[in-house]
Parts: structure tokens; C-alpha cells; sequence
């Protein structure tokens, strides 16, 4: 955390504050977004994303992804942290870092593009990707716990997803719809009007079976020695995310990557449900969260301890 970062309660409470209607659901939602297995097992719904045309020639302009697409998607991901675990000085910075960077996207795609404009600060485009972000953790969690939910608290859930990564831009026609109805209806429209197979979505979604070893960290000659035993794990490992996130994947999409829900996957994927929700039962936190998330975890521990042992006044206790 920052030194002279000082922490600013605002106005509007937070819906895992006490207090707040189903406010400890709300904070579990708040650590299951701290949570990397969370985006791991989810993240194949980022391919909504790149089924919008001209998403996809946005993405692909770029190359970033063809240079090493997991060290992309782990890019990605470490912007979660100081988005939804920071001070909210330091959130607004992100904020503001993370749309002056976007600012730099813009242009005519090229190759299987070639002749789609395109920019990251387009009002329709980021509203689709702020949506489609929010949702792998939304759609993730209803996946692992939906069954014990209803309409309010699925709400609650979608309202905190909201609350935690606030990404907006100042256009009404970027904000995220505020509700769940109002989100899976803007979900239909785009996937009905917008969504259709490119040449980028099925090669990002080749490279989710097997994504490349990773050189974000570490040096080189480490990358080296860990790539033939990637090469064996990885389509393993890449199986449970696969069904993970198919199974909360919208009916378009499954179509767009011709994939089928079966029973035989219906029954692997609560196999899987199962061992995630034993794990987030009985693992220690510092085991389960990012660390950012774990420090947030932490501090707000010690401060709930030193205010239970706080002076009622401190005024004679004989006045």
C-alpha cells in the first residue's frame, strides 16, 4: 500500500459493509474476486469479448497476444489487484491509468480486419468489454453457488462485482447495465446483433487449450527447463477451464466455438465445483488470495482488532 495513501469513506456503502442487505454474500463475492483460481477457471468467457468484430481488430492490431498470449491474459489479470484491492487513491489512479492506456488503441485493422476502425474508447466497445470483464467473475461465482441463490441475491452478487472494479467512462452509453436482468438482456443484444465467428476468436480459442509457457517472470534459461514439462501439463490443466467456463458460456458463443453441453461434462464440471468450493472452505486465505488481496484481508483484520479494543470515550470513566 502506499505510504501516504490515506483511505476515504465515501458516501454510498459498499454492499459488503455491515449493515448492507446480505452483506456477508457480498464479501464473499469481494474474495472470490482475489482470488487467481477464479479468474483461471473462468477466463475463457474473455472470448465474448474478442466474438465483437471489431474488438477482435483491436486485439489482434496490437499483436500482444500472438507474442505470447499467457503472458497477455497474465497482464490482464494483474490489473485486478490495484483495481478492486487498493486505497482509493490508488484505485482512481489505476482507473485513470488503465483508460489513458486504452487512449492509445485506436485505428484500422489489418490482415483479416483489414479496413475495420476501431477504438478502445469507443463508448459501445467498452461498455461490451467492461460488461464481458465483470461478467467472468459474476457468472463465475453463480456457476460455483447459484444453486443457493435467488433473484435478490444474485443481484447482490452482480451489484458487488459492480462495486469492485468500477471501470467506466464518463458517457452513459459506456456504463455497464446496473442490473442483472438489464445485463443478460444487453448480453442477448450484442450476441444477437454483433457476435459472429473471426479468424482472431478461433485462434484465441486454439491458444486457451494450449497457452505458451509463460516469460512475464524469471529469466530465460528458467522458461527453458519449465517448457517440456509445460507442454505435458498444460492441455490437463486447460481441460477444467474449458468446462468451467463452458458451463456458464452464453448459448451464442457455445455455437461460435462449436461446442456442445453434454451430460457427461455436466457431471465433470460438479466434480469440479465441489473441489472449488472445498477449497475456498478450507484452505487458509493467504493460500487462496492474490497477494493484494490478501494484504486488503489482512489490514482489514488488524483494523476490526484495534477497534474492538478501542476507548469508548475518553472522557474520567468517573465524569
Amino acid at each position: 500500500m502506499s505510504g501516504a495513501a490515506i483511505e476515504i469513506d465515501t458516501a454510498t456503502p459498499k454492499p459488503w459493509e455491515p449493515g448492507q442487505p446480505h452483506h456477508e454474500l457480498a464479501a464473499d463475492v469481494r474474495w472470490w474476486m482475489g482470488t487467481p483460481l477464479a479468474f483461471a477457471l473462468f477466463g475463457r468467457l474473455a472470448l465474448d469479448q474478442v466474438a465483437y468484430r471489431k474488438v477482435a481488430a483491436a486485439v489482434d492490431a496490437s499483436g500482444r497476444f500472438a507474442t505470447n498470449f499467457t503472458d497477455r491474459g497474465l497482464n490482464s489479470y494483474l490489473w485486478n489487484g490495484p483495481l478492486a484491492f487498493a486505497d482509493d487513491a490508488d484505485r482512481h489512479a489505476t482507473q485513470e491509468r488503465l483508460k489513458s492506456k486504452h487512449g492509445a488503441v485506436h485505428g484500422v485493422g489489418k490482415g483479416d480486419f483489414e479496413g475495420e476502425r476501431y477504438s478502445a474508447l469507443d463508448p459501445k466497445l467498452w461498455k461490451w468489454v467492461g460488461t464481458t470483464s465483470l461478467n467472468i467473475f459474476y457468472a463465475g461465482y453463480v456457476a460455483i453457488y447459484g444453486a443457493e441463490l435467488n433473484a435478490e441475491q444474485r443481484e447482490v452478487v452482480y451489484r458487488t462485482v459492480c462495486a469492485m472494479a468500477d471501470i467506466g467512462l464518463p458517457s452513459s452509453a459506456a456504463e455497464v447495465p446496473p442490473t442483472v436482468a438489464e445485463m443478460q438482456a444487453y448480453y442477448d443484444e450484442v450476441a444477437a446483433t454483433e457476435l459472429a465467428s473471426n479468424p482472431f476468436l478461433l485462434w484465441a480459442a486454439a491458444q486457451f487449450s494450449a497457452p505458451p509457457v509463460p516469460t512475464l517472470f524469471g529469466p530465460p534459461w528458467l522458461h527453458r527447463i519449465v517448457a517440456p514439462a509445460w507442454r505435458l501439463a498444460v492441455p490437463v490443466l486447460a481441460r477444467p477451464a474449458r468446462i468451467c467456463a463452458e458451463s456458464t458460456t452464453h448459448p451464442k458463443m457455445m455455437e461460435l466455438l462449436g461446442s456442445t453441453w453434454n451430460s457427461g461434462k455436466r457431471v465433470e464440471f460438479a466434480c469440479y465445483r465441489a473441489g472449488i468450493r472445498a477449497a475456498r472452505r478450507w484452505l487458509p486465505k493467504w493460500a487462496l488470495l492474490e497477494p493484494m488481496a490478501y494484504n486488503r484481508y489482512r489490514y482489514e483484520q488488524l483494523r476490526a482488532f484495534h477497534r474492538t479494543y478501542e476507548l469508548e470515550s475518553f472522557a474520567s470513566a468517573a465524569s
